[in-house]
C-alpha cells in the first residue's frame, strides 16, 4: 500500500495556523443576520404605511359618500334627515361635530349605508350631520338684502368616514345653499 507523506515543512505550517476562518465565518454571518433583520423590519414597516394609507383612503371615500348623501337628501321635498340649530349645543362650546355622541345618536346624525361590498370593509358606518344656518342679512358677501320670504335656506354639513380600524377617522365639511323659494320645512332639534 501506497502513503502519502506530508513533507516536514508543510506540516510545520499546520501546526502554526491558528484558525481565522471560523471567527471569520462567524463575523459574516452575524453582519448578513443583521441584514436579514433589518430588511424584515424595513418591509414590514412599509407594510403599515401602505395599510395605513389604505385605511386613510377608505375613510376619506366613506365620508365623501356620506357627504354627498346629506347634500342629495336636503334638495329632496320633503327632508328626512334631522337638521340641527346652528350653533354649539351644550354649555361648554363645543360644536355637534365635536361631540362623540352626536355620530352615534340617529335624532342628531344619519348613519349613510356603504355602497358596494368589495374590498375592506370601514370599522363602522360613515355618518353625516346638518345643521341649518341663519344668514345675517349684513355679511359682506351677500349683494343684495333679500326680504325674509325669499331667504335662501343655508346648511352646513360635515361628514365623518371611519377606515379600517376606529383609529383613522376622516370628517369633511361642505355648505350648501339652495335657491330662494325652496322650501325645506323641517323641525329643529
Amino acid at each position: 500500500m501506497f502513503r502519502y507523506r506530508v513533507p516536514a515543512m508543510t506540516r510545520e505550517r499546520y501546526c502554526q495556523q491558528r484558525g481565522v476562518v471560523l471567527p471569520m465565518l462567524l463575523i459574516s454571518l452575524l453582519a448578513m443576520a443583521f441584514l436579514g433583520v433589518s430588511s424584515l423590519r424595513t418591509a414590514l414597516l412599509e407594510e403599515k404605511m401602505a395599510a395605513n394609507a389604505d385605511s386613510r383612503q377608505l375613510a376619506f371615500q366613506a365620508a365623501e359618500h356620506a357627504l354627498r348623501f346629506c347634500e342629495n337628501q336636503l334638495q329632496l321635498t320633503p327632508v328626512t334627515i334631522p337638521q340641527l340649530r346652528q350653533g354649539p349645543p351644550a354649555a361648554d362650546g363645543k360644536q355637534y361635530w365635536e361631540i362623540a355622541d352626536s355620530w352615534r345618536k340617529d335624532d342628531v346624525s344619519v348613519a349613510v349605508a356603504r355602497i358596494g361590498a368589495e374590498g375592506i370593509a370601514p370599522a363602522a358606518p360613515a355618518r353625516c350631520l346638518v345643521e341649518r344656518l341663519q344668514l345675517d342679512d349684513d355679511l359682506p358677501f351677500q349683494q343684495y338684502v333679500r326680504p325674509v320670504s325669499q331667504a335662501r335656506p343655508a346648511f352646513r354639513i360635515t361628514a365623518r368616514g371611519v377606515g379600517a380600524s376606529n383609529a383613522t377617522v376622516v370628517l369633511l365639511r361642505s355648505y350648501l345653499l339652495l335657491s330662494a323659494g325652496t322650501s325645506r320645512e323641517n323641525a329643529d332639534l
